[in-house]
């Protein structure tokens, strides 16, 4: 179906206004601006997915570098283009992921089937119904790589919906960090804990891969999923390799499969050993350890 590319970028109060004006002469839609941490601002635009939306969005990310914001402090995701009205809520029912998870919305009460552990996720314009290729691929990763060796720390970059922390907490990992930009994400990953008993387990902050985001957890994650775009995968990269801990291993996703082979040279170049790769459609995963 149709849909919107979003992009989000933190950036101080005092340009809020200029780096919004500069989005729009660059192809983005209205700009919506909402308070972020002090002495900054979070901006939104939407590129509909089409002819010239990569150009555009491209354009908007050089408009935002010549104000000075950082790759890292830019985020771009899949916006699903539904009409919840329209679209009768039967539409959306329980399915299965790899071999264990069970996903249904809160309104499908029907029994998993055995050995099937359950998440409950509320499908979302913002933040889609779980479909997504890549949303899928992680999960795929997050499976086999819990069944080969258990995880006490798991990172989630990028949280949206906070589907893949769910998944490893269901999965067996024990605590987890999911991080996102957008404190609506951060919102919308804490409900999602809540509805499905995973409050205590699950730690969700509004922010980026940093060292005082991750604070005791820097250089000891043993498992971290990234289902984001190639250019804040680019710039976080080096980070991605130190908040790993030695054996850490993780799953890159958000990207076409014509820019897997960037990104495993990006993971290279960082120092981190690529181990795979996975492809649905037309997205691609890389899985990635650290010596």
């Amino acid at each position: 179906m149709p849909g919107w590319m979003e992009l989000l970028a933190q950036v101080p109060e005092t340009i809020a206004e200029d780096a919004s004006a500069r989005l729009i002469e660059s192809g983005a839609s209205a700009v919506e601006t909402r308070n972020s941490r002090p002495g900054a601002a979070l901006l939104i635009t939407h590129f509909r997915l089409g002819e010239g939306a990569t150009a555009k969005l491209r354009a908007a990310e050089v408009a935002l570098a010549e104000f000075g914001i950082a790759p890292g402090a830019i985020a771009v995701r899949n916006i699903e283009e539904v009409n919840w009205v329209a679209l009768a809520r039967e539409k959306f029912t329980a399915r299965p992921y790899g071999d264990r998870l069970w996903v249904r919305p809160p309104w499908d009460e029907g029994v998993a089937p055995g050995g099937r552990e359950v998440i409950i996720l509320e499908p979302s314009l913002a933040f889609g119904t779980g479909r997504h290729s890549s949303t899928t691929l992680c999960l795929n990763v997050i499976e086999r790589f819990l069944r080969d060796r258990p995880a006490r720390r798991f990172l989630d970059l990028g949280c949206g919906s906070g589907i893949l922390s769910a998944a490893a907490l269901k999965l067996g990992a024990d605590d987890v960090l999911a991080l996102d930009l957008d404190p609506a994400a951060a919102d919308a990953a804490q409900k999602l804990a809540e509805e499905n008993d995973l409050a205590g387990r699950m730690r969700v902050m509004a922010g980026t891969l940093e060292p005082e985001t991750a604070g005791e957890w820097w250089g000891g994650v043993d498992l971290l999923a990234a289902n984001i775009y190639l250019t804040p995968l680019r710039e976080l990269m080096p980070r991605i390799a130190e908040a790993l801990a030695p054996g850490g291993r993780g799953v890159l996703s958000g990207i076409g499969y014509e820019q897997a082979d960037t990104l495993a040279g990006i993971a290279e170049a960082a120092g981190l050993i690529v181990t795979g790769r996975k492809y649905i459609d037309e997205w691609a995963a890389i899985e990635i350890e650290k010596s």
